[in-house]
């Protein structure tokens, strides 16, 4: 059985990402408007970056918290860590679509899915160490 702390990993993430949903549904415009000045099809354009992103996310979420996967872990944290600048240079210049309340949402609550993830009961799960561990149910 899977340990508390990777379940709500897991919750926590999939609810971050319907979080940015809502914030992509409030932006829809002022994406359309800042892509159509590089893209011939913007709407193609956003929907398809955000059907990737959204898959991607989803898999290695699914990797850690179903299969164990330390590689989609890690890679899932490394794409968390890269995007904190990228995300401070984005709001700092103004082009956050939505609300930056949802934004703030989103970034804490992956960083509290990723520290459940460095959890005693996380660490002995993902390493296939059986242990009595408390489980949600």
């Amino acid at each position: 059985m899977r340990p508390q702390s990777i379940i709500y990993f897991e919750r926590i993430i999939f609810g971050t990402l319907i979080l940015g949903v809502i914030q992509n549904f409030f932006g829809w415009n002022r994406a359309i408007d800042l892509v159509a000045t590089t893209q011939s099809n913007p709407v193609f354009f956003i929907v398809f970056v955000q059907i990737f992103t959204y898959l991607l996310i989803g898999t290695l979420t699914l990797l850690v918290s179903r299969r164990r996967s330390k590689v989609a872990m890690w890679i899932s944290i490394t794409m968390f860590v890269i995007g904190i600048p990228v995300l401070f240079k984005i709001v700092a210049s103004g082009l956050l679509f939505g609300s930056g309340a949802i934004t703030a949402l989103q970034t804490i609550g992956q960083l509290i899915a990723f520290a459940l993830l460095f959890t005693s009961s996380s660490r002995h799960w993902m390493s296939g160490e059986a242990q009595s561990v408390e489980v949600f149910q």
